[in-house]
């Protein structure tokens, strides 16, 4: 009985097999995870005034975006403190960055969000051929009037961000905060003259 040995080259398939199999495995699995990795989302900012306000001043908070790509549109509730800072819907206005392309913008008002009342719902949205801007910028702004003495957080919810297309892209949201102060007191002397 004769036995006929493999060749080398025979026993070499197997493994090469394996091998090419691992090498297109690592290969999809870079070209899978490679654009999740360059494209993190985006990253919206609730920027309170940094000093404390006294009440009755008005004070700006800034909406602020980083990593925004291709942006198109965005809406958000604003959540407040009223016994301690109040703001009114028309108060909010849209920031440089949503037309910075050179797309035409709109805004979206509303005085309270559905069924939550005193929430301002906010939103703005873009339109034209150019693309959405990429990058950091302000979205909106809001004008408030201090109140009374506290501490009220300034947060965002239901927030969605779109692209031009009206994809929806990942966005997490911070909050900020804003510090009232009790009105400080003007005292008015009177002025006395000495007659000469």
């Amino acid at each position: 009985m004769t036995t006929i040995a493999p060749s080398f080259s025979s026993l070499q398939r197997p493994a090469g097999r394996v091998g090419l199999a691992l090498l297109l495995l690592a290969l999809c699995w870079a070209v899978i995870a490679s654009p999740s990795q360059a494209q993190s989302g985006a990253v919206v900012q609730v920027i309170g005034p940094a000093a404390p306000v006294p009440a009755g001043q008005p004070f700006v908070v800034t909406i602020a975006i980083a990593n925004a790509q291709n942006l198109g549109a965005f809406e958000f509730e604003y959540h407040y403190n009223a016994a301690v800072a109040g703001a009114t819907v028309n108060n909010i206005q849209i920031g440089s960055l949503l037309g910075s392309g050179g797309r035409t913008t709109g805004e979206l008002r509303l005085a309270s969000a559905p069924g939550q009342p005193g929430v301002p719902l906010y939103g703005a949205y873009s339109y034209g051929a150019a693309a959405g801007p990429n990058g950091n910028g302000i979205l909106a702004t809001v004008t408030m009037t201090a109140v009374a003495p506290g501490v009220s957080q300034l947060s965002l919810a239901g927030l969605k961000v779109t692209d031009v297309t009206g994809h929806e892209r990942a966005v997490t949201t911070t909050a900020g905060s804003v510090t009232v102060t009790a009105a400080s007191r003007q005292i008015y002397l009177p002025l006395l003259r000495r007659s000469s």
